[in-house]
């Protein structure tokens, strides 16, 4: 197999330094090179054709061809790794499972549902069924780190993919991380999480997703047109900032005929499950 990767690093020589001013300045990509490396190399694999190698090249000639340490690939890969597509053998042999593509859409790390269903190659289509302001029950307090009663942003949206009601989603956010923004009704159609790291100082990290198995109730089978008492997915999904505060308690329900849930399991180590999605996409129906 070919492995031929452009660098994503660039040297720049210090010599003949060109002056500044303060204006000329701009904003830098907060992303890390170990985030690069992971996002190429993660690429590269889900994108390999059914015929290429189910093995990577070494550490040290990935590392060559990208222009980067191999402490960096080797964190990257770690991280791949713990995704779940690929594997470290007893030697040095790093295997792409054989399941990858089948993890491509992983929620985990898409973020956004709107980007996530695009990417599963739908198209998307977003309603905004309310916004308001309320006050945090003792639930959602606790969840937020912040006191009964504060007032929070509640925003319902249902994400189409394909004309279909695909997730059903609720939104909750502390009014004190928007402080005195300005926002428009337009904003909710948006995605919350691009809104928040452009205006405020909270960039997200990661997040804890808890699955809860529940069935349809009236409401939700007129919200997402389902038969009442069919079986329905629940995630409550806790968003964090790099800084480890809670910026987001969301709760997301998804119809079973167009997004399924699987889980990748190791008997390597105490390995924590991998949560992943798969997409049940159906065609003439």
């Amino acid at each position: 197999m070919e492995f031929i990767i452009l660098s994503i690093s660039k040297k720049v020589s210090m010599k003949g330094r060109i002056n500044m001013n303060i204006g000329d300045m701009h904003k830098i990509n907060k992303q890390t090179m170990v985030q690069q490396t992971i996002e190429y190399l993660r690429e590269y694999i889900l994108n390999m054709e059914n015929g290429d190698s189910s093995k990577l090249p070494s550490e040290g000639t990935i590392a060559k061809n990208m222009g980067i340490s191999r402490l960096t690939i080797r964190e990257a890969l770690k991280v791949l790794e713990n995704e779940g597509l690929i594997s470290k053998s007893q030697g040095s042999n790093t295997m792409i499972t054989t399941f990858a593509r089948k993890l491509s859409e992983n929620i985990d790390y898409t973020g956004e549902l709107g980007s996530f269903l695009k990417d599963c190659g739908y198209d998307l289509e977003v309603d905004v069924l309310s916004h308001r302001w309320d006050k945090a029950d003792e639930k959602t307090a606790e969840i937020l780190n912040i006191k009964r009663g504060e007032e929070i942003l509640i925003v319902e949206k249902i994400f189409f993919a394909d004309g279909k009601q695909a997730v059903y989603c609720i939104n909750r956010l502390p009014k004190k991380i928007l402080k005195d923004l300005d926002f428009s009704e337009e904003l909710f159609g948006q995605s919350m999480f691009d809104f928040i790291e452009e205006n405020t100082n909270f960039e997200f990290s990661h997040d804890y997703m808890e699955l809860i198995p529940e069935l349809v109730t009236k409401d939700l089978s007129e919200i997402l047109n389902l038969d009442i008492n069919s079986p329905l997915l629940r995630a409550d999904v806790i968003k964090y900032a790099t800084d480890g505060k809670v910026v987001m308690y969301n709760s997301e329900y998804y119809v079973d005929e167009l997004i399924r849930f699987n889980a990748l399991r190791s008997n390597y180590g105490a390995k924590l499950s991998k949560l992943g999605s798969s997409i049940n996409k159906r065609t003439g129906d």
